[in-house]
């Protein structure tokens, strides 16, 4: 049975994907480990019982294992938001405490389990990448062009969901199949590569470099005398190569519009990188939190990231694994995770004439190299935890031993098989009502608001604590207010109240998401067009998530707004000229502050923000020329 729900792991996890779900491709990843990681559980806990003592192996790397996820539990008791922490980044999902879990039980089943059937589980993970592959090389002769708003004939993802998670699972197997000595597996590392061309991941290109040269190194140990040119080599043109995606260090006073071509990369990942380490200075020991980047970052959120032009994207991840850890589980948690790295390879090293362990540790450090510029997935994850389990010599076991089951050991058996059952109908739950979310979501969109509301209620009753669900709720209610204002006083009455209610239990459980502000800031927009008092509430939303996101232009921008519908000109214009400090490029803001100085009779500096928007931002905006003509 663990076997097999091994075997189902590696298969599963890296393909399965469907239309239906929020997130088509690590929500169900995630929930196929938990669903696999619970079977093996329940299986592993029913042998103790049949054998009467418990079934352990200690490894060599259970002091780095247990140390990370010490790190974890206190980053989780500390965090800023403990729901995420547990559960994951709602639409990211690994990460959070319990996948942790889940692939510390996989890694201690499989050592007690799995060691003499490591070479069938690598046939399955070879054989499971090549079909990943394949359907990456059709991609890229346009089979799904059709169903993807991504370019996906340019750059590849197959069944991972991104280019760059493909890269890193690549980058994995290409060395193990090399590990292999096996023709079969060199034709199969050819496909790899192709897929991993097709990827166009400059990440994934460095990590599969630093892969091929430490593989090379000691299966040909002779050519260690090659390495040191070659790695002077690198030295010098490496840098040269990285130039050309350098940030800038500095911004001009005059700044043109940066969204002409898009900023690159390097650039946003320079100002994204530095919001990281100023996070974790004030986190400096367990950091905010697992996975709550999404919500610590933007306290702490660089000004420059307003002059990039993915300046109004959410960011959730630090593109960068390293610093990541370091700012949302501190100087313990990045600490403990370098451990785990430097341990195994230590460790693999010195037994590298063992196989496959030079495969799995070439694969392993260009894991590390790749997710230097992103961050790991499901099935990267997995194969993270899982290769020093698969590094384990298989050694000697005896054979087990079973006495006939008492009356005890039957009742415990079937409680195990029950709460196996029961956690297996949870997991099951959670796709229904992600299932259920998306639809009703979609249906609001659509404008089937009393369609999407009965199904978004149905999600919230399926899964009460997921604020991500409730709030979505929230916000169908406040429209069917609207919609029900005039046939219905008593209706709308009563999904306003409802959306009030609804709004204030998510802020409540969590209060530092800055996107639940911005939801509850356009749930009370809704609201006050009923009934102007709720302008109050849009207003104290406003400054909350001002608080929350200090260097956001976007919020001071449209509060400025509000001030100004208000009739609170002064207000309005401090704060339109706060976002053009923030933003300098900002020209709708630009447009609205001359706008505003035109209201109030002001022709200088209206003409000043006029002038800069045709010189600097957009030459052909007519409305500003024409506006000009009548100063």
């Amino acid at each position: 049975m663990i076997a097999y729900a091994f075997y189902a792991l590696f298969i599963i996890t890296p393909l399965i994907l469907t239309p239906w779900n929020y997130e088509l491709f690590e929500f169900n990843k995630m929930l196929a480990v938990y669903a696999l990681t619970i079977i093996i559980a329940g299986a592993w806990i029913i042998e103790c019982l049949r054998r009467r003592r418990l079934l352990i192996t200690r490894t060599p790397f259970d002091i780095p294992l247990l140390l990370f996820l010490l790190s974890q539990i206190l980053s989780t008791v500390f965090s800023i938001d403990r729901h995420t922490s547990i559960w994951g980044y709602y639409s990211r999902f690994h990460g959070g405490l319990l996948s942790t879990l889940s692939y510390l039980v996989l890694y201690f089943a499989y050592a007690q389990f799995m060691r003499g059937k490591t070479k069938t589980v690598i046939s399955v993970i070879l054989s499971t990448g090549l079909i990943v592959s394949l359907y990456g090389i059709a991609e890229r002769f346009g089979i799904d062009k059709h169903i993807w708003i991504q370019d996906v004939q340019n750059r590849v993802f197959s069944t991972l969901g991104q280019p760059n998670w493909l890269a890193a699972y690549l980058v994995m197997l290409i060395p193990l199949a090399w590990s292999q000595k096996s023709k079969l597996y060199y034709l199969y590392s050819l496909f790899f590569l192709a897929a991993l061309i097709f990827t166009k991941s400059r990440s994934g290109f460095f990590g599969l470099g630093i892969a091929l040269i430490i593989f090379l190194l000691f299966r040909f140990k002779k050519l260690i005398y090659l390495f040191i040119p070659l790695a002077i080599l690198a030295a010098v043109t490496v840098p040269k190569y990285l130039d050309r995606f350098q940030p800038t260090t500095g911004l001009a006073e005059e700044v043109p519009a940066v969204t002409q071509g898009g900023s690159s990369s390097s650039d946003i990942r320079k100002v994204v990188w530095k919001g990281a380490i100023n996070i974790w200075r004030r986190h400096p020991v367990f950091g905010s939190g697992v996975e709550t980047f999404a919500y610590s970052y933007y306290n702490f959120r660089p000004a420059g990231h307003n002059l990039l032009s993915e300046w109004d994207f959410l960011y959730n991840k630090a593109h960068n694994e390293f610093l990541n850890f370091l700012a949302t589980t501190g100087a313990f948690g990045l600490g403990s995770y370098l451990l785990l790295i430097v341990w195994f390879s230590v460790w693999a090293l010195r037994t590298s004439h063992i196989e496959p362990r030079t495969g799995l540790l070439a694969g392993y450090l260009g894991l590390a190299v790749s997710n230097f510029f992103g961050f790991s997935v499901v099935p990267v994850a997995l194969l993270f935890f899982l290769y020093p389990a698969f590094a384990l010599e298989s050694g000697k076991k005896k054979p087990a031993v079973y006495q006939s089951v008492n009356n005890l050991q039957a009742v415990l058996i079937t409680f195990i098989l029950l709460i196996t059952f029961y956690l297996l109908l949870f997991v099951a739950k959670l796709w229904r009502s992600d299932y259920l979310f998306n639809l009703g979501r979609n249906q609001v969109k659509a404008r089937l608001l009393q369609e999407g509301w009965q199904n978004l209620s149905r999600a919230v009753r399926l899964s009460p604590k997921e604020p991500v669900f409730r709030n979505d709720l929230a916000e169908a209610e406040a429209q069917l207010a609207i919609a029900y204002s005039s046939p219905s006083a008593q209706l709308a009455k009563q999904f306003t109240d409802q959306a009030v209610a609804d709004s204030d239990l998510v802020i409540a459980q969590n209060p530092v998401n800055l996107n639940f502000y911005r939801s509850r800031i356009k749930i009370f927009l809704i609201l006050a067009t009923i009934n102007p008092d709720y302008y109050n509430q849009v207003l104290e939303a406003f400054d909350r998530a001002i608080t929350l996101a200090p260097t956001d232009a976007k919020l001071t921008y449209n509060l400025g707004l509000i001030y100004n519908q208000m009739g609170q000109t002064g207000l309005a214009e401090q704060l339109l000229v706060e976002t053009i400090q923030l933003k300098p490029n900002y020209e709708a803001a630009r447009n609205s502050l001359g706008s505003l100085y035109e209201q109030t009779n002001r022709p200088d500096p209206a003409r000043e923000q006029y002038q800069y928007i045709l010189e600097f931002l957009n030459p052909e905006n007519e409305v500003v020329k024409e506006r000009l003509k009548l100063l």
